[in-house]
């Protein structure tokens, strides 16, 4: 999956969001098997990040879907594109932008 850097600097900020709520839902017995789980797929996406040839999980493109769209429904405006983008990367899809 090939990003550009703006699209890579979006998705590690959010993956550092996601990684630091996981922590701390990671101090709650109740959800330590999902927390663990959620932090395998980051530390999984992150080395992936690396590698232009890695093909992502069912599990880590669907944690990026839900990450991305959280995201969007918190901003308006022109900014909404990068994240389209993304996500039609993710999903496989073409975006209009894409050529």
């Amino acid at each position: 999956m090939r990003l550009s850097l703006e699209e890579m600097n979006i998705l590690s900020e959010r993956l550092e969001k996601e990684e630091a709520r996981l922590h701390q839902l990671f101090q709650n017995p109740t959800y330590q098997g999902e927390a663990r789980a959620g932090l395998q797929i980051i530390s999984e996406l992150q080395k992936k990040f690396r590698d232009l040839q890695a093909e992502l999980t069912p599990e880590e493109k669907q944690m990026l879907s839900r990450l991305l769209k959280e995201e969007v429904s918190h901003i308006h405006g022109h900014s909404m594109g990068i994240y389209e983008s993304i996500l039609s990367k993710v999903n496989g899809t073409p975006s209009l932008g894409d050529g």
